[in-house]
Formats: C-alpha cells, sequence, structure tokens
C-alpha cells in the first residue's frame, strides 16, 4: 500500500495569488468606482463655488533729504519708513473700525439669495428688493435672521419667519420685525424672483467673519507691496468688498496723517493772536514817543554810536525770539493733560526731535483707545513712554532757557558797555531804540508764525492716499473651491479603497478552502479531482453518455484513482469520508460508484453512515429498505438479500444503511463489517464506502483498514483549512492510510483548475446556457 509523508510547508506571500483574488473582484470596483464619481459629480453639480478676489497695494518710502520749508512734509504721514512700519499696516487693514465702516457702506449685514430646490444662490447686483436696518432691538443678543417674501402685490409684501410667521409691509416705509425696525426698497427694471430670502445679520457678526475671510499678505516687503485677498461665492461682492477696504484704509491714513497738522494749526492761530496784540501795543507806543519828543530820525544821530552794537543786538533778537517760543512751549508742556505739542519751530533739533516722538506715540496711543481700553497692557506701556517723553521734552525745555538766558545776558551787558561809550547821545535814542527793538521782535516773530501757519495750511491740502492701488480688486475665473480635478480624483481612489477595505477584512478572516492551491499549501496529500458546483436545476447524478461537467470531473477522478489504487485481484476498495456533515461526501461516493461501474466491472456502493444514511436520496424510490445494519447485528441475513442494482447504472449494486441503530460503533467493530467485505469483494471489480464524518463521529477509524484507498472530500467555500489540519493529524498517526483529497462545489472562479471551461470538446454538449453579459459580471 502506498506510504503518503508528510511535509511542513513554508508560508509564503503569493503576491499574484493575492492579486489574484481582488482582480476577481474587478466587477465591485468598477461599481463602487461608478457610484463615488457619481457622488463627486453630484456634489460639484451642486456646490457653491468659491472664487478667490484679490488687490495689491504699493507704499511709498519717506524721503529724509529734505530740507527749507518743505521739512514739515516729513511728518505728513506719506510713505512708511521701513519694512517693519510695513508689517504693523498688516493689523491696521483688517482692524474693526475699517471692516465696521466697509460692512456700514456696503450694507454687508443684508444678504439676499435665490432660492434654488436643492441650494440658495447668494445675490449681490441686480436684487429686485433691497432692505436696511434702521435699528435693533437688543444688539448684543442679536445674531442673524431668515425671512422668505412670500408674496409682493403692487406697493405691498409679505415676509415669512418660520418661527415668528408673516410680517406684512409697505416699500419705503417703516416695518418692525421681531430683531428690530428695517425699511424695504423695490429696484426698478429688475424682475421679482419667486423665491425670495432675505438674511438679517448682527453687523458685529459680519466684522468677524470678515476678519477670518481677509488675508493680508507681504509678497516682496523690500518692494513695499501688499497683497489683500478674500474668498467668497460672489466675485462681484468680494471684489466691493477690497475696493471699500483699501478705500477706507486711505481714509483712515489721511485722517492721521492731518490730525497733528491741526493741532499745529490751532496753536499757531493763538499764538499769532497773542503776538498781533503784542505788536499793535509797541506801535502804538512808538508813536506816542515820537508824537511827545518831535523825534522824526534817530539814527543820523545815533548812527555812529550803535555801529558798535548792531552785530550784538540782531543776535540778542535772536535770543529772546528763541526764549518767548520756549516760554510758550513750557506752557503747554506744563499742562496736565497729554495733547500734542507744535512741532517744527525752528528750536534746537533735540527739543524738536523729542516733541516729534512725543506726539507719534500719544496718535498711536489714541489710536489704540479706540480699540482697547485704559487697563490695556499695550496702552498702560504707552502713556508710561509718553509721561517719559514729556518730561524729556521739559528737559529739554529748561535747558534750552538756561542757554539762551546765559546768551542773552551776556549780549545785554555787551550792549551796555557799549552803550557807556555813547553817553552824549541824548536819553531819547536809548528809549527810542528800545521800542524799535520790541517791535522788530514782534514783527518777526509774526512773520514766522505766517510762514508756518502757511506750510501747514499745505501740508492740510495735499490729499495723498497712504497707498497706491497698483492693481484694483480682481477675481481669478477658476475656482479655489471646490476642486474638480481633485474631487474626481478622491472619488476614484474612494471608489477603489473601499471595496479594497471590505474584501481585505473579508480575505483577512476568511479561512475557508476555495481550490486545490489551498489544500497544497497545507499538506503535501494530493487532489485528485475538482467536483463543479452545481444548481438546483442540475442532474446531480452522473448518467449514460453523459458529457456535463459533473461527468467529466468524474472521469478524473476515476483516472486519478487508478495511480493510487493497488494492484490485486480482488475488488478494490474505495473509502469516501469528510470531516463534517454537508461538505459532498455522500455526492461523491454515488457518483464515483456509477462511474466506475461499467461493462468491464461492476462497482458496489456500501453506504457505511448509518447515523445519519443518506445514500436513498439519490434513489427514484426512496423507501425503507434493509441494509448494512440489520447486516452488522442479525448473523441470518444474507448479503444477496441486501444488494440492490441502481436504475441510473445496471452495472452499479447498491447496499443501503439500513435503519439507525442505537450502537453503531459496537456494530462496526463486531467484525462482521470486514467479513462483508470479504463475501462481496469477489464479485466486484471496485467497492465505494460511503463512511461517516470524521470530525464529528469516530465509527469510520472502525472500517478505515479495509479500505485500499481513502477520499477525503472538502468543500469548496465551505470547509475551512483547520479540517485539512485535523486530516494531516490523522494520517500522521496512521488511522487514515493512502488519503487523497477531493474538492466538492468548486465554482467556475476558484482558483487552480476551476471550472472556466464546458465539457463538451467535440461532442457539441454544454450544460451551461448563454447567459446576458450582466448576468456574467455579478455572477463574479
Amino acid at each position: 500500500m502506498q506510504k503518503i509523508e508528510l511535509k511542513e510547508n513554508e508560508e509564503t506571500l503569493d503576491l499574484r495569488k493575492v492579486v489574484g483574488k481582488y482582480i476577481g473582484k474587478w466587477p465591485w470596483f468598477v461599481g463602487f468606482v461608478i457610484i463615488f464619481v457619481i457622488i463627486a459629480g453630484i456634489y460639484l453639480r451642486y456646490s457653491v463655488p468659491q472664487y478667490e478676489t484679490t488687490t495689491t497695494l504699493k507704499f511709498d518710502k519717506k524721503q529724509t533729504d529734505i530740507t527749507g520749508a518743505l521739512a514739515d512734509l516729513d511728518n505728513l504721514g506719506l510713505g512708511l519708513g521701513n519694512a517693519d512700519e510695513l508689517k504693523s499696516e498688516l493689523a491696521v487693514v483688517s482692524s474693526r473700525p475699517i471692516l465696521t465702516k466697509v460692512v456700514e457702506n456696503l450694507n454687508l449685514n443684508v444678504q439676499y439669495y435665490h432660492s434654488g430646490e436643492i441650494k440658495d444662490s447668494e445675490l449681490f447686483t441686480k436684487i429686485p428688493i433691497t432692505a436696511k436696518v434702521i435699528s435693533y432691538n437688543d444688539p448684543k443678543k442679536f445674531l442673524s435672521s431668515e425671512y422668505t417674501v412670500k408674496e409682493v402685490k403692487g406697493n405691498d409684501f409679505i415676509l415669512h419667519n418660520d418661527e415668528k410667521g408673516d410680517y406684512k409691509g409697505s416699500f419705503n416705509k417703516l416695518l418692525r420685525l421681531d430683531f428690530g425696525t428695517v425699511t424695504l426698497q423695490k429696484t426698478s427694471g429688475v424682475s421679482f424672483l419667486s423665491k425670495y430670502k432675505i438674511v438679517f445679520w448682527n453687523p458685529l457678526e459680519k466684522v468677524k467673519k470678515l476678519e477670518k475671510k481677509i488675508q493680508v499678505n507681504l509678497p516682496d516687503q523690500k518692494a513695499m507691496l501688499m497683497d489683500i485677498s478674500i474668498v467668497g461665492t460672489v466675485p462681484e461682492k468680494s471684489e466691493a468688498i477690497l475696493n471699500e477696504v483699501t478705500k477706507q484704509y486711505n481714509l483712515d491714513g489721511l485722517k492721521d496723517k492731518n490730525l497733528q497738522a491741526q493741532n499745529t494749526q490751532e496753536f499757531i492761530d493763538k499764538r499769532l493772536e497773542v503776538i498781533t496784540r503784542d505788536l499793535s501795543g509797541v506801535e502804538n507806543q512808538k508813536e506816542d514817543f515820537q508824537n511827545r519828543n518831535r523825534i522824526v530820525d534817530l539814527q543820523a544821530q545815533a548812527q555812529l554810536a550803535l555801529q558798535n552794537t548792531s552785530d550784538n543786538t540782531k543776535l540778542l533778537l535772536q535770543q529772546q525770539a528763541q526764549l518767548d517760543l520756549l516760554n510758550s512751549l513750557q506752557t503747554e508742556a506744563s499742562k496736565g493733560s497729554n495733547q500734542l505739542m507744535p512741532s517744527n519751530l525752528g528750536l534746537n533739533p533735540s527739543l524738536e526731535q523729542a516733541i516729534s516722538q512725543y506726539n507719534g506715540l500719544l496718535i498711536s496711543r489714541n489710536k489704540t483707545l479706540k480699540q482697547a481700553t485704559n487697563e490695556n497692557p499695550a496702552v498702560i506701556e504707552m502713556n508710561k513712554e509718553i509721561s517719559s517723553l514729556k518730561d524729556i521734552v521739559r528737559d529739554n525745555i529748561n535747558q534750552q532757557k538756561a542757554a539762551v538766558a546765559a546768551s542773552i545776558a551776556q549780549l545785554n551787558g555787551q550792549i551796555s558797555s557799549s552803550t557807556g561809550m555813547i553817553e552824549k547821545v541824548p536819553g531819547q535814542s536809548k528809549i527810542y531804540r528800545g521800542i524799535e527793538r520790541q517791535q522788530t521782535l514782534k514783527e518777526q516773530l509774526f512773520l514766522f508764525l505766517l510762514q508756518k501757519r502757511e506750510e501747514n495750511a499745505i501740508n492740510l491740502s495735499v490729499n495723498v492716499p497712504k497707498a497706491k492701488i497698483v492693481n484694483p480688486a480682481f477675481t481669478n475665473d477658476i475656482p479655489v473651491s471646490p476642486k474638480k480635478n481633485l474631487i474626481l480624483l478622491g472619488a476614484v481612489l474612494l471608489g477603489l479603497l473601499f471595496p479594497f477595505a471590505i474584501f481585505y477584512l473579508y480575505f483577512l478572516w476568511d479561512d475557508k478552502i476555495y481550490s486545490r492551491n489551498d489544500i497544497t499549501e497545507r499538506t503535501s496529500l494530493g487532489v485528485l479531482a475538482d467536483v463543479p458546483s452545481l444548481k438546483d436545476e442540475d442532474s446531480h447524478l452522473v448518467q449514460k453518455n453523459d458529457f456535463s461537467e459533473l461527468a467529466e470531473a468524474f472521469r478524473v477522478l476515476v483516472s486519478n484513482l487508478k495511480f493510487i489504487l493497488p494492484t490485486k485481484d480482488s475488488a478494490k476498495v474505495i473509502m469516501v469520508t469528510s470531516s463534517v456533515k454537508g461538505e459532498g461526501k455522500t455526492l461523491v461516493s454515488v457518483n464515483l460508484a456509477l462511474t466506475l461501474g461499467n461493462k468491464n466491472g461492476r462497482a458496489l456502493l456500501i453506504g457505511s453512515d448509518i447515523r445519519n444514511p443518506q445514500i436513498q436520496r439519490y434513489d427514484n424510490e426512496p423507501v425503507k429498505r434493509k441494509g448494512l445494519t440489520e447486516y452488522l447485528y442479525d448473523d441470518s441475513t444474507n448479503v444477496e438479500d441486501l444488494i440492490l442494482t441502481s436504475d441510473t447504472n445496471p452495472n452499479c449494486d447498491v447496499i443501503y444503511a439500513g435503519s439507525i441503530p442505537p450502537n453503531p460503533q459496537e456494530l462496526l467493530s463486531n467484525g462482521r463489517y470486514k467479513k462483508l467485505i470479504d463475501e462481496v469483494r469477489g464479485k466486484y471489480t471496485y467497492i465505494v464506502i460511503d463512511s461517516a464524518p470524521l470530525m464529528l463521529v469516530s465509527d469510520t477509524l472502525y472500517i478505515s483498514d479495509t479500505a485500499d484507498a481513502t477520499l477525503y472530500v472538502v468543500r469548496s467555500g465551505v470547509s475551512r483549512n483547520i479540517l485539512i489540519d485535523f486530516a494531516n493529524g490523522l494520517v500522521k498517526e496512521s488511522k487514515l492510510t493512502n488519503v487523497s483529497f477531493v474538492i466538492n462545489d468548486v465554482s467556475k472562479n476558484a482558483g487552480g483548475y476551476g471550472y472556466g471551461y464546458n465539457y463538451g470538446y467535440g461532442y457539441g454538449y454544454s450544460s451551461e446556457k448563454k447567459k446576458k453579459w450582466w448576468q456574467k459580471i455579478f455572477k463574479k
């Protein structure tokens, strides 16, 4: 008898097999891809595209070489000092005060929609009905409210709210709604749409949304450029928003620039009023002195005496003018409140620089207070710096006054020394020159202030925008969202990954046997045949002159059996078994016996599964007959009385299992089963034993020694891999000998050889009906 040796099979990754599993499921992959692409197409069809709108600003750098009367233009705010200042402007562009103006001017707190069947389309231009919020009941609690224009008749309309109901109103008249008071206007020349929706928002909420949507970037700091962008569904609306933002930003810059110039103007006007009064008084005093003393021209009389003091007098006038300005400036600096100080008055450069820094920091502090409170850490820090700079200004004024006073004292001493040299000049000359000196001083100061007032007026009239608009707001034609190509690619990938994940999990947990490859990977035992899967309407028995797939499969099995059966004169005994019930053991037994029985040798089928006999299912008249059980427990039973000839094949006889006994193990082990085999061995060429499943009961092991070969049946798609290990164990323990596998119920798409073909050959027979294309696809 043939001895089969088992070997341990190493687990290796068969890439071709793995890929083949998924390729076999290609209709599912195609189906899911189509489904996901359709879903993506529906999403693209009904999603609202988002477009990016951009505008570009350019800033000019401050000029540092301005001299003379135009020196004050350096403080107009025209241009920025460096790139760091440009970075600080990023926050200014998207600041709440500017965005609040944008929302107010464009009425962005009211949105208009045309309601469609699936999606709503926002309107910005060609709006049939416009609305404006007059007042809010409680702005802090109000977020938004949506209304539908339900009906329009002439000058009347009806607004519908899902929660509050209907509101009746008239165009161009106040209408009180649940959140406040509004007014609606009808746009001439624009037809009214049947489905029209108006959404009212809290302006603060729209400002918050704009803060998130508006993006400000610096593409090139050295080039002093700034890009402002926004993404929205309505390009016209986005362009209007960006244009209004740049407009409000420039207006804010002009306002800051003019603030300091206006304060300087007020200071000069006040000083001119004082100097005008002083100059008028000096001129009146001079006129009165000339009238009383009948003085016409003291110049000729005192020319020689005053020649020596001329230069000193000029210097003294300049110093006194400086002292007067310093006194006035000291008065302003001594005030308790923080106010802007006049600058560019021709004082000492260090003092002018300190005043300029003080004014600049004070303006920044005031702008910050618009968006913050006095308790803000930045404001507190600025207040400290302002106080420190004010002390520095005061100290500089005191130092300058001390220096000017010392210079005046020195000049007066020199003039007094010169005056002693002209004692002969009448005393009137001395008094007259004093009056002229005061007159000249006041005139110079008056002319100086007039000049500064004109320069400041020029500054106020120059309305140069803070930033130049290089590119007005424009919208890209290609939407930034949704990205059609990316979404379609994602849909295809999801359509492939989704079924892949499902099949991966399925294959991961699937431990069933499908083909001979699954068996040969786990054992060295041979596989003799693949029995094809049968439908209910197909014949389950091999008929005479049968060319079906079933018949051809069993012819292959018979041919392969000849290579493992021993050569002997008596009948060759073939035992057919399986691990569990339902694997097709009886089907194989019956058809094997029908195939083996022919004119050259008869075959006998013995139903040895006396616990659950199944052979009678294939009998045309399944009546209760005597069988193996009666023979095993009744010694008087004659074998000839049990043998019946098959109606399907006259060369095949059958011994049924008979009655179901209470003690099958005792009956099979009493020795009479072997005696039965010996009795019939000489009459038949082949004996086929239909035994009981091995994993459920041990009955088969009692009769296994009578078999020359054992066919172990497994069912494709039902039997698990662990059953192969169970069969290997039986062979290793020598409980079964000369074992080979038969795979039952193999589908056409199973791995291995499979049954992807018909067995018609040249005979022209085919058991498979022609299927439609869609049936072939989903059969896979």
